[in-house]
């Protein structure tokens, strides 16, 4: 069973929840667009700009996947902690095991000379967006809700981990 948002951070030194906020992304033209630019003006202050990079890189995959995968984005939370901040994507897919526990990069396990046998051509061009958001992200998870469900990633606000 994927974690919940709760167990996402409990493990973190996140602190206290400050502030919510919520905007509906449904019937938004360029939801990717609204998504950067909401998270982007959220974080302003908040944390270094390579952070703030950060942040957007994986709230943009994860709208991404919602427009892909589950029929388009509901909404997008974000949570404010006095040490971090999480990022939901909400959408109406119901199948939360399609969603691997730990995303897995083909080439993670290759060494030097796998690498340099790889054609770039062999690549392939989607597929890879869960390896980014565990990458950035300190703690990510999947979890229903009452029509659909809520991918969401922790982020502490204390510098860029990639």
């Amino acid at each position: 069973m994927p974690p919940t948002t709760a167990e996402l951070i409990e493990d973190q030194t996140f602190g206290f929840l400050v502030d919510r906020r919520t905007f509906s992304l449904i019937g938004v033209a360029e939801p990717l667009e609204m998504a950067r630019k909401k998270v982007r003006e959220a974080l302003t202050d908040q944390t270094d700009e390579s952070r703030v990079d950060d942040v957007v890189l994986v709230t943009d995959e994860l709208v991404a996947n919602a427009i892909r995968h589950a029929g388009g984005p509901v909404s997008l939370n974000l949570d404010f902690y006095e040490k971090g901040v999480t990022v939901g994507v909400v959408d109406r897919g119901t199948d939360t095991t399609v969603i691997p526990a730990a995303p897995v990069c083909f080439l993670a396990d290759l060494d030097d000379a796998g690498l340099g046998a790889i054609s770039l051509d062999s690549l392939p061009e989607d597929g890879q967006g869960l390896f980014l958001v565990a990458q950035f992200a300190i703690a990510w998870g999947v979890e229903r809700t009452t029509f659909g469900k809520v991918v969401t990633a922790a982020f502490d606000l204390a510098g860029s981990t990639a």
